[in-house]
């Protein structure tokens, strides 16, 4: 009878190899540890090591969702009474309406983007929106997480970015009687005498 392809094979290797690596060897030399000598595996088994169950301090996790629906988030929250709302109305519309706001689907983009035309169309109704859009970013951060909620922290920076944009862009009311006061008007238009 001839030798098989494997057959062949198996026998190359073991010339190829030294005796000396066999499995049989290695599992022999092999030491796990020393602290289990004389133990059997049933005893190693059924004795597991003691749990030291000490309370440790957490970090803060800058990921973490505040559960603003729980009675602990809501008993310390009692004590503040009815805050002031401050932006325009659609500002406070949102903020009326925030419970029941989403943020998954970028209804943030769009409250921000809608805000801007608003903004623009007519400026001086839009001087406390800057802090309207920082309240409505502690709102957010402050919510309790669930699936329609998943793009809070996005919202929340969104918000924010918004509030320094608007701040930066609108002056204050006082600022502007004060320069208007100050200097003479940069819209007006100057043109030479025609002779």
């Amino acid at each position: 009878m001839y030798p098989t392809y494997d057959q062949e094979r198996c026998l190359q290797y073991q010339e190829d190899v030294p005796i000396e690596i066999d499995l049989c060897d290695l599992l022999q030399t092999l030491k796990l540890d020393s602290a289990h000598k004389g133990k059997t595996a049933e005893n190693v088994m059924l004795a597991p090591p003691p749990v030291n169950v000490q309370d440790e301090l957490m970090i803060e996790d800058p990921s973490y969702q505040s559960d603003g629906g729980s009675e602990c988030s809501s008993s310390s929250s009692s004590h503040n009474h009815q805050e002031e709302s401050y932006g325009c109305a659609y500002l406070q519309t949102i903020r009326s309406q925030l419970d029941n706001y989403p943020t998954t689907g970028g209804e943030y983009l769009e409250a921000i983007f809608t805000h801007r035309e608003i903004l623009l169309s007519f400026p001086a109704a839009h001087h406390q929106c800057a802090r309207g859009f920082s309240d409505l970013a502690y709102m957010l951060e402050q919510r309790a997480w669930r699936a329609d909620r998943e793009a809070d922290t996005e919202a929340v920076t969104a918000f924010r970015h918004e509030a320094w944009t608007i701040a930066a862009t609108i002056s204050t009311p006082s600022k502007q009687r004060a320069e208007s006061s100050n200097a003479k008007s940069s819209f007006a238009c100057l043109m030479p005498a025609m002779y």
